[in-house]
């Protein structure tokens, strides 16, 4: 009796053992799994969020950069103005000396005088030097004659003797340079528009205050940190990753949600902040984020940084890897919670009946011992040996065994389901990044995209209903005086819809490099793109060709809305000639290409019926017609202004309601050439 109950006691022992060791090699090379699955997600995800904050900071300073390139050209242009005035007002008293009105010299001494009355200011005043570089006109009345001192200018040139010689060679000038205020308590920050005088030699200068141009930038940089430390402090991973931004020096620019306490909390192996700073290498790459390893002693810390050179900004995002494995581990504790259930039914089971269990559990025992060395990938190969107990024996045992091939085949398939959604989730995301890269990285960014061809002014935009799309613009040169602009709408969404696009794109700008027209171009690309398309995806598109010595818009447009044409003075003209059918429907087809005179001042609206057929709540539609009411005053030389005038309308009337398709529009403006002419526009017209 005492053998037999020792022998069930280590039958039992030895089930125990068995199980344990099974849940002991299961548990470790699930958990080696999972991490590694979720340590690659996040790691992507970290990327892609300091990326897109990265993108929203360059955004933000190219806006605040374009802003003071513009306010520092309306100074210019208004000291041009007052410089031109002063000017026009010395040749009358000229003209009065050469008419015989009165004497050189008298005319000479009222200009003087005049000049002298001038208001004057910190903020602007008149200033007036011979070639001498004797004052004659001076704020401060008792240095008049006296000789001009010279400062250096921004380019360390002096400043007064380089704008007279800039003004003999060019007859005018600008200058930024640093001189005494009229008080003389201060140096202040200047800016002057110089211009000679030739029939007295003399050289004029409006002279500003350029200060206020950069209090006003520092404000907006003061603005901006304010409104990105709103997003900083959104911006986070876990429970306890945090983002900051450092400067050049290691000074704080904007400081984590919490400060130096919050970045002390993801690791003990940073006190503060500052020492993540020390952690950024001095040499990280431009335009890409970056995964640091951190020192041995900064524990569990994980941290991605991004350099914004064009303010030595690095942008940091840490992370606690308790943070990033948490996930894998409260999935490991299920699968071990699921063991243990499993593990303690069987001890229950195995005790009572371990002298009827001895020589079958034998046999269960080897079959235990060879799960250390299965691959819980795969399927488990047939063992005729278990399946024999689980159909012979109806008590315990049976069970006992079939309890072990379920447990076997429960988690050979929750492996198998768990690496197949990892692994599917992991190629949704990157089949969806790369879409979305594609599209962005083919459509124009940069408006205004020619600022060096004065002939046109256009600004276009393109906003996705999901992540990809499948409308497309572009423009380009060809034999720099024939403009090339298209408009297009592929059928269907998603990652076939951006891929059609940029083969579509792509095809076009190689038709465009042959030198043919528009209907040449379509009918080529609709042949190449209808021979092999076996999704029979097709693409509406309105092509154009501007000359823009002459004004001559060629066109073509193949299934497209029709675009609108603004002129002053006349209601929106809709361009409703249709040339031919959606490109890669049927080879072979004719493509009739259309023309227009275009006249300076005169405007092209190309959109997609992702406008049109925009709806709010109630489902109604946009429409045409109130589209030609916002188009009908006509973009006033500003094809910016316009497109946002067009989209908070359409904001304004969706009235949140989701977006059911994409949204293009490309808005050209017309200046004309140097010598435009004042003929009328020829009426629309056949070319082909």
């Amino acid at each position: 009796m005492l053998r037999f109950h020792s022998l069930r006691v280590a039958v039992f022992l030895g089930v125990a053992l068995i199980l344990g060791v099974t849940a002991g090699v299961i548990l470790p090379s699930t958990t080696i799994l999972l991490e590694r699955s979720f340590v690659a997600e996040r790691d992507r995800e970290a990327r892609n969020t300091v990326d897109l904050f990265a993108t929203s900071l360059r955004e933000r300073f190219q806006a605040l950069i374009r802003q003071k390139v513009d306010t520092v050209e309306q100074r210019k242009r208004s000291l041009e103005d007052h410089g031109n005035q002063v000017v026009s007002v010395l040749q009358s008293f000229r003209g009065m000396a050469a008419t015989g009105r009165m004497s050189e010299t008298e005319a000479r001494n009222a200009a003087l005088d005049w000049l002298v009355s001038q208001p004057r200011s910190e903020t602007r005043y008149i200033l007036v030097y011979d070639s001498q570089m004797r004052m004659l006109v001076h704020p401060d009345i008792a240095r008049l004659g006296q000789t001009l001192l010279d400062g250096v200018d921004m380019k360390g040139r002096p400043t007064f003797a380089a704008a007279r010689a800039d003004v003999l060679t060019y007859g005018n000038t600008f200058s930024t340079f640093e001189r005494p205020s009229l008080d003389e308590t201060s140096t202040r920050l200047k800016f002057g528009f110089f211009r000679g005088f030739a029939p007295w030699d003399w050289t004029v200068a409006i002279i500003a205050d350029a200060e206020d141009v950069q209090r006003a930038a520092d404000a907006q940089i003061d603005q901006m940190i304010r409104d990105l430390t709103t997003s900083v402090h959104a911006l986070r991973l876990g429970d306890r990753g945090r983002a900051m931004i450092f400067d050049g020096a290691g000074q704080m620019v904007i400081a984590p949600q919490g400060g130096d306490a919050a970045c002390a909390a993801v690791t003990t192996g940073a006190g503060g902040c500052g020492d993540l700073f020390h952690m950024l290498p001095g040499d990280l790459p431009r335009q890409r984020t970056m995964g640091i390893a951190p020192p041995d002693d900064a524990g569990d810390l994980v941290l991605y940084a991004y350099l914004f050179r064009p303010l030595d900004w690095r942008v940091a995002l840490v992370l606690s890897r308790d943070d990033i494995l948490g996930p894998a581990h409260e999935v490991t504790r299920n699968q071990a919670l699921l063991l243990g259930s499993v593990l303690v039914l069987s001890f229950l089971a195995a005790y009572p009946l371990s002298g009827l269990l001895v020589r079958p559990l034998r046999r269960l025992e080897v079959r235990v011992r060879a799960l250390s060395s299965q691959d819980f990938t795969r399927d488990a190969e047939p063992d005729a040996d278990l399946a024999r107990l689980i159909d012979d024996r109806r008590d315990e045992i049976g069970r006992l065994a079939g309890a072990f091939a379920f447990m076997d085949r429960t988690l050979r398939e929750k492996i198998r389901e768990l690496i197949k959604i990892t692994e599917e989730r992991m190629r949704i995301e990157g089949e969806l990044a790369a879409a979305r890269d594609i599209q962005e990285g083919l459509l124009p960014k940069t408006f205004p995209p020619f600022p060096g061809r004065p002939e046109i002014n256009l600004n276009a935009r393109l906003i996705s209903a999901k992540e990809v799309g499948g409308d497309l613009f572009d423009f380009f040169f060809a034999e720099d005086r024939y403009f090339y602009f298209v408009v297009g709408d592929v059928s269907g969404k998603g990652v076939p819809a951006a891929l059609f696009m940029a083969i579509t794109r792509t095809l076009l700008k190689t038709s465009a490099e042959k030198g043919l027209s528009p209907a040449g171009m379509l009918a080529e690309v609709n042949d190449m793109l209808a021979r092999d398309n076996p999704n029979t995806m097709f693409v509406t598109l309105f092509c154009g060709r501007l000359d823009l010595a002459s004004g001559r818009l060629e066109y073509c447009n193949a299934g497209h809305n029709p675009p609108l044409l603004l002129r002053k003075g006349a209601a929106p003209e809709a361009l409703t000639t249709v040339c031919g059918p959606a490109l890669g429907v049927i080879e072979d087809m004719p493509y009739r290409a259309m023309a227009l005179d275009l006249m300076p001042g005169d405007d092209l609206l190309v959109y997609t019926d992702g406008v049109t057929e925009a709806h709010n709540p109630q489902n109604v539609l946009y429409g045409e017609p109130r589209l030609f009411g916002i188009a009908e005053p006509g973009m006033q030389g500003d094809p910016a202004g316009f497109v946002d005038r067009l989209f908070d309308d359409i904001t304004e009337f969706v009235d949140g309601a989701a977006q059911s398709d994409d949204i293009t529009v490309f808005a050209l403006h017309y200046a004309g050439p140097a010598e435009a002419a004042s003929n009328p526009p020829a009426a629309l017209r056949s070319i082909g």
